[in-house]
């Protein structure tokens, strides 16, 4: 099996326009599900079967992390050529769907075929679905059976959700040190960031949180946070409290929506995070 989801990512990752970015490499062994092997790989998991008929066809359909959907369908008595492109049409119980371009595959497992790109609702239609029938012009290419494939796709979202979930508690790690440099003697990212814009105009008695009004509740809020790499405020934290929670959530709030940066520089030139500062005065509307 990990042979097999190396072999689709090498497929993926030789296709520029459906291009993975991360490794193949298997990180679980997911159990096969009403009849079809589930496969993982750095940034998607698919299901995958073998069709009895002309040729053995092997369809597979991988479902990556960004939403899109990648559908390999590759046969032993194919002779589709890498990197051509062929113009398909592909039919859900009697649906049509255009995949646009298809590109012709490289021999796979001695079986060659095409890849094409859909959106995140193809998959949904071919769970949903009972037969995929692929043509070429009036040709008909293929009709394979999707028995089964409701239940394996369930899988392949609890896949994906597990992929989300160790994603997430990585980035949530990163963040708890973003605002420390990974070499503090390069400076290169060092003091604030350039703001774009009037750190002024971020924030305004407009602002101002009703409950506070009500309270008739003043002061100064200082507050630290981390630029992303996309120019944004992330990880807002409060360092000097005006003394109203609701001043110093808003400070917050409101600089974490409007606040932009031009990111730093690491010292290869790239974009990266970086550490920054603001102080706000809220004083009671007049």
């Amino acid at each position: 099996m990990a042979a097999r989801s190396k072999e689709i990512g090498a497929i993926l990752l030789a296709i520029a326009a459906m291009t993975l970015t991360a490794s193949p490499a298997l990180a679980r062994d997911w159990p096969t599900t009403a009849g079809w092997e589930i496969l993982e790989g750095g940034d998607y998991c698919a299901i995958s079967s073998e069709f009895q008929g002309k040729g053995e066809t092997e369809l597979t359909v991988a479902k990556r992390l960004d939403g899109d959907v990648v559908l390999i369908v590759t046969n032993y008595g194919w002779s589709a050529k890498k990197d051509a492109s062929y113009e398909l049409t592909f039919h859900v119980d009697g649906k049509e769907y255009g995949g646009g371009k298809a590109i012709g595959i490289g021999e796979s497992y001695g079986r060659k075929g095409f890849a094409t790109k859909f959106s995140a609702d193809f998959a949904s239609s071919l769970s949903a679905g009972s037969g995929l029938k692929i043509y070429m012009g009036d040709t008909l290419v293929d009709s394979l059976n999707l028995s089964g494939s409701r239940a394996a796709f369930g899988t392949v979202d609890r896949c994906l959700a597990a992929k989300r979930a160790i994603a997430a508690a990585a980035e949530r790690e990163r963040q708890r040190f973003a605002h420390i440099p990974d070499d503090p003697f390069t400076g290169a990212s060092a003091g604030p960031t350039p703001p774009r814009g009037n750190p002024a105009d971020w924030i305004t008695q407009d602002d101002y949180p009703p409950s506070a009004i009500r309270a008739e509740e003043e002061g100064t809020t200082s507050i630290a946070f981390t630029v992303n790499s996309e120019g944004r405020v992330e990880d807002c934290r409060v360092t000097a409290s005006s003394g109203s929670p609701a001043l110093d959530q808003a400070t917050c709030r409101t600089l974490t929506r409007r606040g932009r940066y031009t990111p730093a520089n690491d010292a290869a030139g790239k974009p990266t995070s970086a550490a920054g500062t603001h102080t706000f005065t809220w004083r009671l509307p007049n």
